[in-house]
């Protein structure tokens, strides 16, 4: 089954009304930071501050916050698996957490209050309270990791609520109802997301929420508002209907099915999935780059066997992120793209070689974002040093210049598979506003320029018919257009300066242009450059960091973040993190706007 509009849907339109969740349970490294019932942040200053006197687990806010939650968090038998049971639990299944468990005592609680939890209702894994619970047998015969959580978490649930001072519902199979109940929270809950941080906690819906299927091509998105426990947020009526969904399945969609499969336990059959042949965007991810010509004749082409180079990839990361070496992971990574990345070879220079890649290839895209990061993050260890000393200044500034120059050429690289995907609207905005935020800091950290001082990077963008949102559910074709727009404001501005930040990146100095991905002997990109700017392109030659760079490269951030603001605005509204925090960065860059 799968939810489906009941008419049709502008862009930018809420889809339901606000939706109070059946159970939320905060992630256990905010139970003594963030209020159980509202999830605000508990600041030092917070008047009131109060904690269940019992278990003294979960924080409030006031006591209203406490009043609101005190009965399910009671009832539901969290307070006593926190007093007598947390204890018992396994180390491994400490230290990952217990938020979904304590939301699957909640559920149940809530299910139980509302009579929608019987034997009859239950005699097969299929649904609970109308949540879909298929899969679990599976997950339990398969043994794995997975297997083990929702037995574990299972026995920990029935003696919790065996410790209640309420009666429940009774079953043949003792735990049958916990292991429900804990699966429909793995593959029904999503995580609570308020700001760019960490996820606080994780949320069950209803069917009204739920119900909505999973996309591999997803054309909706949703985002949290903040109430009190007590509010009336009830949907009003639905603008949807379920039907059944659609089946059969395109046979090159296995690595992304294992891994639904693995996860949740079900076959996708969204048009992605479903599709044949492959849709444009999957076959530039995957394809090497002799097959391109290939693919645009065929239709259709098997990706090359590059399992080695995603494995060289990984264990970059894991130097990373496990062994705090980011220097180690840029040199894995820029060797290996420096060995397989090409663009604009002839056929000539590239045959007898096994692996190829492409600019947009998965791989690198991967790569670019890691690389991103790592320099980002080298950068400012060397921040310090080179504020109070001056010491390594020359180092520093070429790890800010990097992190720039891959957070572009990952900006403009999902750019470009997003005119032809728009589901790749959400992180083109996360990657917009990184780059924006590099290319700040490249400039502030040499410059020695705070944001107020810059307002010479304004940029009037009156090329671009709706680059404000003032209409907030614009045409297809304007919102089109308007992407477009802003696609070519930053291709103009890339053209004054990329040479300049690539210098030094062997890897990227292969790549012309961050936003132009035409190659030759290949047919299926098609460029977006006029003669005039290809012309432009090979005039520029890398040149030293000058005034009039500084205003490009600021133009470029300004550039970045206004059409991150726009593409938030429309996704997720004018009030989400995401659009206000780059309107901060505009207003910080231009405090009269």
């Amino acid at each position: 089954m799968e939810m489906r509009a009941r008419e049709s849907v502008s862009m930018s339109k809420d889809l339901t009304g606000e939706i109070t969740p059946f159970a939320t349970a905060l992630h256990d490294v905010f139970l003594h930071s963030h209020c159980s019932s509202c999830f605000t942040k508990l600041l030092p200053q917070t008047p009131c501050v109060m904690s269940c006197m019992t278990c003294c687990s979960l924080r409030y806010c006031c006591s209203e916050c406490l009043r609101a939650d005190s009965v399910v968090h009671v009832s539901s038998g969290e307070c006593c698996f926190f007093v007598d049971h947390l204890k018992r639990a396994s180390p491994s299944y400490v230290t990952e957490g217990t938020s979904d468990l304590r939301a699957a005592l909640r559920l149940l609680c809530v299910l139980e209050i509302h009579g929608l939890v019987s034997p009859d209702s239950i005699n097969h894994y299929s649904r609970i309270g109308g949540l879909s619970a298929s899969g679990i047998e599976e997950a339990l015969k398969e043994g794995e990791v997975i297997a083990e959580r929702i037995l574990e978490g299972s026995l920990l649930m029935s003696s919790a609520r065996k410790s209640r001072a309420q009666t429940c519902v009774i079953f043949s199979d003792r735990l049958k109802l916990e292991k429900m109940a804990l699966w429909a929270v793995i593959i029904n809950s999503v995580e609570v997301q308020l700001s760019e941080g960490l996820a606080l906690g994780v949320a069950v819906y209803g069917p009204s929420f739920s119900w909505f299927n999973h996309s591999c091509f997803p054309s909706a998105s949703y985002r949290f508002v903040l109430a009190p426990r007590n509010e009336d947020c009830a949907s009003q009526k639905s603008k949807s209907s379920v039907v059944p969904a659609s089946k059969g399945v395109a046979a090159d969609v296995e690595a992304r099915h294992s891994d639904l499969w693995s996860k949740y336990k079900f076959i996708c059959s969204c048009r992605r999935c479903i599709a044949s042949p492959e849709p444009y965007t999957d076959l530039i991810l995957n394809c090497d780059v002799r097959d391109l010509d290939k693919a645009e004749a065929e239709g259709t082409v098997t990706p090359p066997a590059i399992e080695n180079l995603g494995d060289v990839l990984q264990q970059a990361i894991s130097e990373y992120t496990s062994n705090d070496d980011p220097e180690a992971c840029c040199d894995m990574i820029e060797t290996m793209l420096s060995n397989r990345l090409v663009s604009g070879l002839k056929q000539e220079d590239i045959s007898g070689r096994k692996h190829i890649l492409q600019p947009l290839h998965h791989i690198c895209l991967t790569a670019y974002m890691t690389l991103a990061s790592a320099y980002r993050f080298r950068a400012l260890s060397l921040e310090e040093a080179v504020r109070s000393d001056g010491e390594n200044t020359d180092e520093f500034f070429r790890m800010a210049k990097a992190a720039a120059a891959y957070s572009l050429v990952l900006a403009g690289s999902t750019h470009h598979l997003f005119l032809s995907e728009c589901s790749l609207m959400i992180p083109l905005s996360h990657f917009l506003l990184n780059t924006g935020q590099s290319l700040l800091y490249l400039v502030e950290s040499i410059k020695g320029k705070t944001r107020q001082n810059i307002s010479e990077a304004r940029l009037s963008f009156s090329s671009c018919p709706a680059s404000s949102t003032d209409n907030d559910s614009p045409p297809y074709h304007v919102f089109r257009s308007t992407c477009e727009a802003f696609g070519k404001q930053m291709l103009s501005l890339s053209l004054r300066c990329w040479s300049f930040l690539v210098r030094g990146l062997p890897c990227l100095e292969k790549i012309k242009s961050p936003m132009e991905f035409s190659m030759p002997g290949t047919t299926i990109f098609q460029s977006v450059l006029s003669e005039e700017d290809h012309a432009n392109l090979s005039a520029h030659e890398p040149v030293g960091f000058t005034e009039r760079q500084a205003g490009c490269i600021l133009s470029l951030a300004l550039c970045c973040i206004t059409y991150c603001k726009y593409l938030a605005t429309i996704c997720y509204g004018p009030h989400h993190y995401l659009a206000d925090h780059a309107k901060y960065l505009l207003e910080g860059i231009d405090p009269a706007q």
